[in-house]
């Protein structure tokens, strides 16, 4: 995979908390990172289809009203 550098400024506490966390369990910064970017963004692309789907979604029906539906479509064929 080509990978390309990134570079950002991030709160000191953040990453003296990352550095302890990879000398810890011997992971290498980069890994850690990228995994948690990668998580971070099929979260926010998640939410972003969830939030899509609540605004096309056709709400709640009565259950009386699809069985009234249900009895007025019944033996005809949808075209």
């Amino acid at each position: 995979m080509k990978t390309a550098p990134f570079a950002t400024k991030l709160p000191a506490d953040l990453i003296a908390e990352l550095d302890d966390v990879c000398r810890a369990l011997g992971l290498k910064k980069n890994f850690v990172l990228e995994a948690a970017l990668r998580e971070k963004l099929e979260d926010l692309v998640d939410a972003a289809d969830l939030q899509h789907a609540i605004r096309e979604a056709t709400g709640f029906h009565a259950w009386e009203d699809i069985k009234r539906e249900d009895r007025l479509t019944r033996g005809k064929i949808a075209i």
